[in-house]
């Protein structure tokens, strides 16, 4: 979540001088440099000494440290005097009305993105030889290595994919919003734990179809049950 949220800043500030869609580009390039390095630099040689406990607490370590980082570089004081606004990278124009459900179309164009990620993935991971690779390292690394896949590499691929896949996502939620600060990831964490652990640790499609269930009982329980109207979840 702070991944994205430190990509998301990086991406607010190239927009300050190109369009939203180069810098978004660019945003996920740099996301995903910066989520390869982190592998090869902080988790690599933890995982190597066999402690899972240490992964574990560097990784919240580094959840700390960019939310500290991303408040130094662009504090909160600075946000009071002009918000953090990012440009919306598509129109907002209306709504549509799709089985008698009134749809933003910014919801749309959502749901749109979400999908052609989704078969993006899918493609890569099934239909090519480095997603048979990563499959493979994901399901058992010591056979992986027996057969000569370069099991570091994969990871560290693996972390770039998610802080890039992570970048888009950031920057989606913030242009919804008029403003957005260094906490609007985590709550994020709460639903894509809930989604993940719904649709299954190992199934990406499990874990996309969860999401949307999780998305559509919040809606129905804000709408229809009492003790939760006006609630925020």
């Amino acid at each position: 979540g702070e991944m994205a949220m430190l990509s998301t800043f990086v991406t607010w500030q190239l927009s300050e001088s190109m369009p939203i869609g180069l810098a978004l580009v660019v945003g996920a390039a740099l996301s995903f440099v910066g989520g390869a390095l982190v592998e090869r630099t902080l988790i690599r040689p933890m995982e190597a000494k066999g402690n899972p406990l240490g992964t574990v607490i560097i990784t919240i370590g580094l959840f700390i440290s960019m939310n500290a980082l991303i408040q130094l570089i662009w504090p909160p004081s600075k946000a009071q005097s002009n918000p953090f606004s990012m440009p919306k990278p598509f129109p907002n124009r209306g709504t549509v009305e799709i089985f008698g459900a009134h749809l933003s179309w910014f919801t749309i164009w959502f749901v749109i993105i979400l999908l052609i990620e989704c078969a993006l993935l899918y493609l890569l991971l099934q239909k090519t030889k480095l997603g048979l690779s990563l499959r493979a390292v994901a399901s058992n690394q010591e056979s992986s290595k027996l057969v000569g896949i370069d099991v570091g590499k994969m990871l560290m691929i693996g972390w770039g994919l998610a802080a890039a896949i992570g970048a888009v996502a950031g920057v989606l939620l913030a242009s919804r919003t008029n403003q957005f600060d260094v906490s609007m990831m985590q709550f994020i964490l709460a639903y894509a734990f809930a989604a993940a652990a719904l649709g299954g640790f190992d199934s990406p499609l499990g874990a996309v179809v969860a999401g949307f269930i999780v998305g559509v009982a919040e809606a129905l329980a804000i709408t229809y049950i009492d003790a939760v109207d006006g609630i925020p979840i």
